[in-house]
């Protein structure tokens, strides 16, 4: 039979093999002494007194004890068979013995595991076929609605491309920025309304899909004084969020509001709300939403109030958003 040497892998017959007996004798031979204590002795006996004097590291599992640190580690990592060790499959907690893993893999808990697994694993794969399917259906119905021709107003036309016209202010979807980071909301109200007193709420919107959620709130303010002045004031308020432990707090990104020149001078009015990390305003919402925080005095009242307004045209004007996430500084319209 040939003989594969360990080392070299170099295979030979049986018979050219032999034991080096010559380097058995030197080392039968050798006197060493130890390296803690006064005793010194052969080679072949100095592995025993260090078992029987030196033995300080001692398995918690099976307390066998071991005079070197190397052993010891290898002991505990692979060789013990009562060692505790966690189960590989996720979710499935708790330390077991190795010698009782196989017995483990057999378990009520760790089998009902593999089931749970199983089954959420196929109902994953059937949503994503049913949300496939939903795909493509409303693909279908996009490209059927864009051989259909579309009556757009003038004004609207007026504002850049991606204006977004929201639907009535019961509407709470997740509606989100558009890629450029702007929104834009239209609020109806009529000139004549524009002497009483009102408060208009947005729909809630989110800067993502992951992102910060935010509403705003437009309404008149009148500054008593000599002589009152009324002014349209716009609120945002921040509201809380499924992923506000991930995102940034104090919220800390320039708020730039845009009432919208609907004629082709494009005057429109813009100001900026700083975030102040001082404020609760900006920190991360503990309840439904934080405190308002916005510009009292925006604008006069007069330039909507004003039949030949151009900012406000068949009853509708329009209010921009831009939330300066990359901190350009710039005005963005």
């Amino acid at each position: 039979e040939p003989f594969i040497c360990s080392f070299c892998h170099t295979k030979q017959e049986q018979k050219q093999t032999h034991a080096d007996r010559g380097a058995e004798r030197e080392l039968n031979m050798i006197k060493i002494d130890c390296y803690s204590c006064s005793w010194n002795g052969l080679y072949n006996d100095y592995k025993k007194h260090l078992q029987r004097q030196h033995s300080y590291l001692q398995c918690n599992d099976c307390h066998e004890h071991f005079f070197s640190i190397n052993l010891y580690e290898e002991h505990r990592q692979e060789i013990c068979q009562y060692r505790s060790i966690p189960c590989e499959l996720p979710g499935c907690t708790g330390l077991i013995k190795s010698s009782e893993m196989r017995t483990h893999y057999l378990s009520d808990q760790h089998q009902a595991l593999i089931h749970k697994i199983i089954t959420e694993y196929i109902a994953s794969k059937k949503h994503l076929v049913n949300k496939a399917n939903c795909l493509t259906a409303t693909s279908n119905v996009v490209s059927g609605m864009e051989k259909e021709p579309i009556a757009v107003q003038e004004s609207v036309n007026i504002l850049s491309p991606g204006v977004e016209i929201l639907p009535n202010d019961s509407m709470r979807d997740n509606i989100l920025l558009d890629n450029d980071s702007t929104m834009t909301f239209h609020f109806i109200k009529h000139s004549n309304e524009m002497n009483l007193p009102f408060s208009i709420y947005s729909s809630q919107f989110k800067t993502s899909t992951f992102g910060y959620n935010f509403m705003l709130r437009i309404c008149s303010t009148i500054i008593s004084g000599n002589e009152n002045q009324e002014y349209l004031s716009i609120y945002i308020t921040l509201l809380r969020g499924e992923f506000d432990q991930i995102l940034l707090y104090p919220f800390p990104y320039n708020i730039y509001l845009c009432l919208c020149d609907q004629s082709k001078q494009k005057k429109h009015i813009v100001s900026m709300i700083k975030p102040d990390a001082n404020l609760l305003s900006f920190v991360r919402p503990i309840s439904e939403k934080n405190d308002e925080v916005g510009i009292i005095k925006y604008c006069p009242l007069k330039l909507l109030k004003d039949v030949k307004s151009n900012y406000l045209k068949d009853g509708i004007f329009f209010i921009r958003i831009f939330i300066d996430f990359m901190n350009t500084g710039s005005n963005p319209f």
